[in-house]
């Protein structure tokens, strides 16, 4: 089983939604309650969003498994609902599927939007909860790159989309959109890997190779505009993942483990360590994705025993250090690939 974490060379899914009932999606408009319209950002309630989505592994007697059947999303209510107007097999730069992976998708960290390939046109689209859908420009994609090569990641609230891709010398490029507009705002220079928006989407932080062979790190904001570059200390090049916070310059990161655990600061624009608040991780957790999810606030996505089958979110106080469980859940069996949302 596959789950991806940072959108680089791993794999997302995402939400049901309201007008899906209508086409593609087959879920009921009575089975969404009027409260789900409107719950507020950057939280999860017992509503339909998304909890994570998924596809089924096939046996394959070439590879062993391979992605098959329909994109599901699994709500935080106990529900499911397929997505079926989503690719589920890219397609290559000859624009034939590869069936040996999954096509990009990526959910919202609220739960409450998808983004993904669709099936009738190939046309990049977010979906929102509520059933608006936004068709991202035509040829997306460079001449030459299929999307086998790309992935897609949206902000916490939905608003901004990046689509990631690789190119020939292996670095990697990406489009910034935004989503309400369906147009490109921006674009990034080659980078090493993407490590996600700020808190509010304003941003972006991307590790950037250097000539020395050291990690470093960039701020980008929205319109591509270079925003700080630094070779930060090996204490926070050596613990990813990294979040980056609504101010475009505070990244937070997790040192340590068990009742040792620390959630831990650094300033991307003086190159410097702040402070740090203690907090406990279960003994067998590994921290898989982490996000902010509010001025004082870190959630972090905990992979349970070594297992990707189990799923632990934690709320982390960034003043305090004070911890509580959003959710828990354990993954679907015959699964190839899920992504949970985010924050």
């Amino acid at each position: 089983m596959r789950h991806p974490s940072l959108p680089i060379t791993w794999k997302p899914i995402t939400s049901g939604l309201i007008g899906l009932a209508l086409s593609a999606l087959t879920i009921s408009a009575a089975a969404v309650p009027a409260e789900a319209r409107t719950a507020p950002p950057m939280r999860h309630s017992a509503h339909h969003s998304i909890r994570y989505a998924s596809l089924d592994a096939c046996p394959d007697k070439n590879v062993g498994s391979i992605p098959c059947h329909t994109w599901r999303l699994d709500l935080l209510d106990g529900g499911r609902v397929p997505l079926k107007d989503a690719m589920v097999w890219p397609l290559n730069d000859k624009g034939k599927p590869n069936k040996q992976m999954q096509a990009p998708l990526s959910v919202s960290g609220d739960g409450e939007s998808v983004a993904y390939f669709r099936t009738s046109d190939h046309r990049l689209v977010v979906r929102e909860f509520q059933g608006r859908v936004h068709v991202m420009p035509e040829k997306v994609l460079p001449r030459g790159v299929g999307m086998d090569d790309s992935w897609v990641r949206l902000s916490q609230d939905g608003a901004r989309l990046v689509l990631g891709y690789t190119v020939k010398d292996g670095s990697y490029r990406a489009r910034i959109f935004d989503v309400a507009g369906a147009r490109e705002t921006g674009a990034l220079p080659a980078f090493g890997m993407f490590s996600g928006f700020s808190g509010d989407g304003s941003a972006v932080l991307v590790q950037q190779d250097t000539d020395e062979n050291t990690t470093g790190l960039a701020v980008y904001d929205t319109g591509g505009g270079e925003l700080a570059r630094v070779v930060p200390p090996q204490i926070v090049a050596g613990n990813v993942p990294w979040a980056l916070s609504s101010d475009d310059r505070t990244v937070a990161f997790v040192t340590g483990s068990g009742t040792k655990a620390r959630l831990r600061f650094y300033d991307a624009t003086t190159d410097r360590t702040g402070g740090s608040v203690r907090f406990s991780l279960p003994s067998d957790a590994t921290v898989e994705m982490i996000d902010w999810t509010g001025e004082h606030e870190v959630t972090l996505h905990l992979i349970r025993s070594g297992a990707v089958d189990r799923v632990t979110i934690l709320r982390v106080d960034t003043q305090t250090g004070r911890t509580r469980v959003r959710d828990s859940y354990k993954v679907r069996a015959g699964t190839y690939t899920y992504q949970s949302c985010g924050g």
